[in-house]
């Protein structure tokens, strides 16, 4: 069966891959989600720079593809490389060209001159300021949340931080077990949970808006479902031995995290995030308002309902306790690569909603021959 053997892809991608070469991998895909967004932006002519205050010339489609190309040349080669010490049992091999693979990254993201690694530095370091400072504008809050799909990857960096230690260990078995620590994984998934409940705070501070105390609420919900996975996987039975009452009730109070945060977090996506839910008159789609910028409605149901379904995998994809045995880590690492799916898609329509919400008209324009006028595609508005 097709989803068998995607089961047995994915196990084998956990047990031979290193945790730095997967992490990478991942967050590869978030970048070639962000590139599918900026094409979809522009085409549809959402001004997406004016939103997130970016100067015309940055995020670029040919900036994305340019450093897309060197790191997926950095990521394919350190692999082979990896691959082929693995085959021949060199240990000193598989290590160097780990460490060396992490060293190149971290050179590329300080020092590199290819602009798209130009413009994010000055980009991240906007943001640092502004947390620093306690402002908070739409760029902040879209960086934020993107960090929360990256939850995973942070608690993975703890794994990371340790195999290099090793490396440089003359006992790295033992530097790796007294490395790791069953809180530090919990504690950075959650650190961009909490970096958005304190945004929202301040924004409450500084504006009134109640709304905001709601949208605390949801990042909140999720500290429980991370943190109850943890206590969970340093209690839980061996594979195969039937659960104490203990562990039942744990099991029972993780569901229900789960379920809460899920449909938290779905509601506030579609009615607050999209603005859908809340037509503005009777002639509207329903659930949907007047102002589609991306067309028909069928992009904004199928929207909806892959929200809703993708975000039960995120919830799930937090859960350290359902990554005891090789199977459990491969639908984790399955979850993660739907999760970079569910927010590029989110992407779309977080923008347009900021868009809509600042009243920044459309950049779509075509010239008539006809009449040598311009026509605002979007508004349907001919302008001189």
């Amino acid at each position: 069966m097709f989803s068998d053997m995607v089961l047995d892809l994915m196990t084998e991608a956990v047990v031979y891959v290193p945790v730095v070469i997967r992490a990478s991998a991942i967050a590869l895909l978030f970048l070639f989600g962000w590139l599918i967004n900026v094409k979809g932006f522009e085409a549809y002519g959402l001004p997406f720079r004016k939103v997130l205050d970016l100067r015309k010339s940055e995020a670029s489609q040919e900036s994305i593809v340019e450093a897309l190309r060197v790191l997926t040349v950095v990521l394919l080669a350190s692999f082979a490389a990896y691959e082929v010490c693995r085959r021949f049992d060199w240990e000193l091999g598989q290590s160097v060209t780990l460490v060396s693979f992490w060293l190149i990254l971290t050179a590329l993201g300080a020092f590199s001159r290819m602009t798209l690694f130009k413009e994010m530095r000055h980009f991240l370091r906007e943001r640092a300021v502004n947390l620093v400072h306690g402002d908070v504008v739409f760029a902040d809050v879209l960086v934020a949340d993107v960090l929360t799909s990256m939850s995973k990857l942070l608690a993975d960096m703890q794994i990371v931080v340790c195999a290099v230690l090793a490396i440089f260990s003359e006992y790295p078995d033992v530097i790796a077990a007294s490395c790791i620590r069953s809180w530090v994984g919990p504690a950075l998934a959650s650190l961009p949970y909490a970096i958005r409940a304190v945004q929202c705070l301040l924004v409450y501070q500084s504006s009134g808006n109640t709304a905001q105390l709601i949208n605390f609420g949801k990042y909140v919900s999720s500290f429980p479902v991370i943190w109850l996975s943890a206590i969970h996987h340093q209690v839980a039975p061996v594979e195969g031995v039937v659960m104490d009452a203990h562990d039942q009730h744990m099991q029972v109070l993780w569901l229900y995290a789960v379920t809460i945060n899920t449909l938290y977090s779905f509601l506030w996506d579609v009615l607050m995030d999209w603005g859908l839910g809340f037509p503005s008159s009777p002639a509207s789609y329903t659930l949907l308002r007047d102002d589609l910028r991306f067309g028909g409605p069928l992009p904004y149901y199928f929207a909806i309902v892959m929200d809703l379904a993708l975000r039960l995998c995120w919830s799930l994809k937090l859960s350290s306790h359902l990554q005891r045995h090789a199977t459990g880590q491969a639908f984790v690492f399955l979850f993660e690569i739907l999760e970079v799916f569910r927010r590029f898609l989110w992407n779309f329509f977080r923008v347009e909603w900021e868009c809509i919400k600042q009243n920044c008209p459309s950049e779509l324009r075509a010239r008539t021959p006809s009449d040598g006028h311009t026509r605002d595609r979007d508004r349907g508005i001919i302008s001189p």
